[in-house]
């Protein structure tokens, strides 16, 4: 059965503002785990973890009420994008040649996948 819901804009906009949340998990991940275990800035980033992904599993929730499951998950994959930005930016790490083309295998598989159920 397909899924025939319609979205707007704003249901774009809002999908892609939750992603971006959703991305700073590795951002607080990794911070956490460069924290003497059991600290607590270890338990405070680790709760931001937490926190992060309770609230992005309302939201997305409330996403997928407003367009396809399909088409929020084919959005998806700009996380990685997304976290290789952040490890750039808040960790100096290096994006390679090997990133980008890994990530643009990604996108192209679930861009495949996606458009076999359309």
């Amino acid at each position: 059965m397909k899924d025939k819901k319609k979205f707007d804009i704003k249901s774009f906009v809002l999908l892609h503002a939750i992603l971006l949340m959703y991305s700073f998990c590795s951002v607080f991940s990794k911070l956490a785990s460069e924290q003497e275990f059991l600290s607590f800035t270890f338990f405070l980033f680790y709760g931001l973890v937490l926190l992060v992904l309770g609230l992005y599993a309302i939201l997305w929730q409330q996403v997928l009420k407003k367009m396809p499951l399909t088409t929020a998950f084919s959005n998806k994959a700009v996380v990685i994008v997304w976290g290789m930005m952040w490890g750039a930016l808040f960790f100096a790490e290096q994006i390679t040649w090997y990133m980008i083309v890994g990530s643009i295998i990604i996108f192209a598989g679930v861009v495949l996948v996606v458009s076999d159920y359309e």
